[in-house]
């Protein structure tokens, strides 16, 4: 884009029932750094119901950075339909920022989305910004940790909802893509993880992740979180949960982008690394028609390779490879020999051990030591069947 061309995205929060978070959110956006940038627009866009407390919240902050305007909703939308509305905002303001209740933003996280859009907003590959670093696998239920190869980014094939940033012509493409697709149900046969099908239809993540998989884009995630999501109950969430908390980036920097073309850190919607990513560490895998399966949570009818390299026994492999490295992958670039991961045709693919899940488990959290791994095991059983 043009050097001289500014980018100054709206920031926009959706909020609801919650005064309490909706208050520390904008706590944490009076905090922010925006010494690079001047009028900034904040709108506080909340969807309609009986709790007057969070238009008192957004009447009584103190927007010091430009104007801000409140957005009151004489009906309720539900989830879906608001954040629809605010993306849909893009058409007056050109950039947006669109922020949940229960999130808390970095003082950086205005100069990263800036640096993100300009960068990557002519690519067509490209989705939409993240805000939020993934370092839990939601699918597998275990950290999540995405190779380094020396970018300030990743990428991958799903969408987040806590903190994102659009571009118009971002959010016109999925736009046009939705009015289309939105009347269809998405089912287990779609081709989207299993969970996704299973979340509930006022979810507009789900049908953005149909739409990156269905159109082969991908949405752009920093390294270092530039917000945090505090998991308080609300329209998807039924109890508060820790599981979503990334540390957060404290000072402002210049970003250092990857085009998707170079990166050797690339992710499927099921959070496994594209086999892609490691052309470069091991040529011969590029005459596979191969996926990954690390975790083992990809339904097979789906995998539309010949071959997967995977958690589960196969009942003839090709090549086998050790659990030794953090994150799984590495096992793989380094060519550890072992019997954990198979090269194997789908069609030889069977059941996970049990004893593989717990190993990898241990293998991902091996910080906290076994003894606090049956600990934290025990509580989960626990709070699963609401003793907590």
């Amino acid at each position: 884009m043009p050097a001289n061309t500014i980018i100054r995205p709206v920031i926009i929060v959706a909020a609801y029932n919650r005064a309490d978070s909706l208050q520390r959110l904008l706590d944490s956006l009076a905090r922010a750094d925006y010494a690079k940038h001047n009028s900034i627009t904040l709108i506080i866009s909340i969807d309609y119901s009986n709790y007057q407390e969070v238009v008192s919240v957004a009447k009584s902050f103190t927007w010091k950075f430009g104007d801000k305007e409140i957005i009151r909703h004489q009906e309720n939308l539900g989830l879906k339909k608001h954040i629809l509305f605010c993306g849909d905002l893009t058409q007056k303001y050109q950039y947006v920022i669109i922020l949940e209740d229960d999130l808390i933003v970095s003082p950086a996280f205005y100069n990263y989305a800036c640096q993100a859009l300009n960068y990557y907003q002519d690519q067509k590959v490209i989705s939409g910004i993240s805000l939020y670093s993934y370092f839990y696998n939601e699918y597998a239920q275990v950290r999540f940790t995405p190779i380094d190869d020396g970018f300030d980014n990743y990428f991958l094939q799903s969408a987040t909802s806590w903190g994102q940033a659009w571009s118009k012509n971002q959010w016109q493409n999925f736009k046009d893509w939705y009015e289309i697709n939105y009347k269809i149900p998405l089912t287990q046969q779609d081709k989207i993880p299993d969970q996704v099908a299973n979340w509930p239809d006022k979810s507009w993540k789900k049908y953005f992740i149909k739409y990156m998989i269905s159109t082969d884009k991908y949405f752009v995630i920093p390294r270092i979180s530039l917000t945090t999501n505090c998991s308080e109950p609300g329209a998807n969430i039924l109890k508060k949960q820790g599981n979503y908390h990334a540390p957060l980036l404290l000072s402002s920097k210049k970003f250092n982008f990857s085009d998707l073309s170079v990166s050797q850190s690339i992710y499927d919607a099921y959070y496994e690394l594209e086999p892609r990513s490691l052309y470069k560490y091991l040529p011969w895998l590029a005459k596979y028609d191969v996926e990954f399966d690390f975790y083992g949570t990809k339904n097979l009818t789906k995998v539309e390779s010949e071959y997967l390299i995977t958690i589960r026994d196969s009942s003839s492999p090709i090549s086998s490879y050790a659990l030794e490295l953090m994150p799984s992958e590495l096992n793989i670039a380094f060519e550890l020999k072992g019997d954990f991961f198979h090269l194997t045709k789908v069609t030889n693919c069977q059941a996970i051990a049990p004893r593989k899940k717990l190993a990898q488990y241990i293998n991902l959290h091996q910080y906290a030591g076994i003894k606090r791994y049956m600990a934290l095991a025990w509580h989960s059983l626990l709070n699963k069947i609401n003793i907590f």
